[in-house]
């Protein structure tokens, strides 16, 4: 009975000796090399971004009519259902004028449409009469979320130089004038 006890003392000697060595028994304090990860260290998804205000998404401009004429200079802005509409009048020389978007740029930062049109020579034209005309456009700005808060037009004709001025709007489509600043009239061949 003795040699029994033995046998089996040696025996659980042995395994618990092994399983020391193998890190599975309870002698084991350190964790296991293939822990996982501790989960805050899972790259995340950065979150979708969020629009905070209206974004322009589309615009078009449109030359209406260039005839002679000395009533010229101002322009009108309405706003309607995220359209964003600015109608007006530049100078030119003669009728071989013609109009131009310069700029159509909505700033989040500023919550601004700025929008700049220029009386230009048109290149195709064939015969001009001599007289100052009236350039007539409408340039039209879509949005989606809303529309801005301030609208900031300059047209820059050809004999009266540079004007510009700025419209608040109103989500409510009212459009009350702020302020025009007139800027120094530029000659012609500037």
């Amino acid at each position: 009975m003795k040699r029994r006890n033995f046998l089996a003392a040696a025996a659980a000697s042995t395994t618990a000796a092994v399983a020391g060595c193998l890190g599975t028994g309870p002698a084991d304090d350190e964790p296991a090399d293939n822990a996982t990860e501790d989960p805050t260290d899972e790259p995340t998804a950065s979150p979708e971004p969020t629009s905070h205000g209206p974004e322009l998404a589309d615009d078009s401009f449109e030359v209406t009519g260039v005839e002679c004429g000395t009533e010229y200079g101002d322009h009108d802005v309405t706003t309607e259902d995220g359209r964003v509409t600015v109608e007006g009048t530049l100078d030119g020389r003669n009728t071989c004028y013609t109009a131009e978007l310069v700029r159509g740029e909505y700033d989040d930062a500023e919550d601004t449409l700025y929008v700049e049109v220029e009386a230009v020579e048109d290149d195709d034209a064939a015969a001009c009469n001599q007289c100052i005309v009236e350039i007539h456009y409408v340039a039209t700005f879509e949005f989606e979320g809303g529309e801005p808060g301030t609208v900031r037009v300059e047209q820059r004709g050809e004999t009266t130089g540079s004007s510009s001025a700025s419209n608040s709007v109103s989500a409510g489509g009212d459009d009350s004038e702020e302020g025009t600043d007139t800027e120094t009239p530029q000659s012609a061949d500037d």
